[in-house]
């Protein structure tokens, strides 16, 4: 596997301060705690490898890939994600907004624009096709994590969309197989669950 080869030429050391950038080993405030993403330590290279698409120990919550998602949308920039839009007074008067605040750039807008490409190609003509809605350009990417032998596998769904003008990112995980064991994929059931959340959030 092409990921497997470049993760070990890359090494831990070098994935690891990658995923940092974009969060992993922090606890975000939302103001609410999120527990931190995890890249493991001490790994040989069968298990670095195993790292490089996400395998093995790597822990990693929703918000931590929607976050992904989101710098690779906002063209490398992270912004600090917030729960709330504004607090409100009983009489309806502003009490609190968060002010938009850079996280991090963990990418370069170059790097983001051959992600979102890439992104693109997968929903349009590759793996994460059934994240598509018709008259709109969606980005994303499936995953189909395993678990252990007789494990049922984690689905999984992360993009954004319009991808040209991004409105919408999002994170779907499916624990369990989704009822399905191991026949469940991240595209048979993750990515449906995500077009239905962009299309409510274009929709509006």
């Amino acid at each position: 596997m092409p990921f497997a080869q470049v993760g070990i030429q890359l090494g831990q050391d070098q994935i690891r301060r990658q995923a940092e950038l974009f969060g992993f080993g922090k606890s975000i405030s939302v103001p609410l705690k999120v527990t931190p993403s995890v890249y493991p330590r001490g790994l040989d290279d069968a298990q670095t490898a195993l790292t490089a698409f996400g395998q093995f120990d790597v822990r990693v919550t929703p918000m931590q890939m929607v976050m992904i998602s989101a710098a690779i949308a906002n063209k490398g920039r992270l912004m600090q994600p917030n729960l709330i839009e504004n607090v409100l007074s009983s009489n309806l008067a502003s009490l609190y907004a968060p002010t938009p605040s850079e996280y991090s750039r963990p990418v370069s807008e170059k790097t983001a624009g051959l992600l979102t490409q890439m992104m693109i190609d997968a929903v349009a003509k590759g793996v994460s096709s059934n994240a598509q809605i018709s008259g709109v350009k969606v980005a994303g990417k499936t995953g189909t994590a395993q678990n252990g032998k007789d494990e049922p596998y984690t689905l999984w769904f992360t993009g954004f969309a319009p991808a040209d003008k991004p409105r919408v990112a999002v994170a779907v995980v499916i624990e369990d197989g989704g009822g399905m064991g191991q026949n469940g994929r991240g595209n048979s059931l993750a990515a449906p669950v995500a077009r239905k959340v962009m299309q409510a959030v274009l929709n509006k």
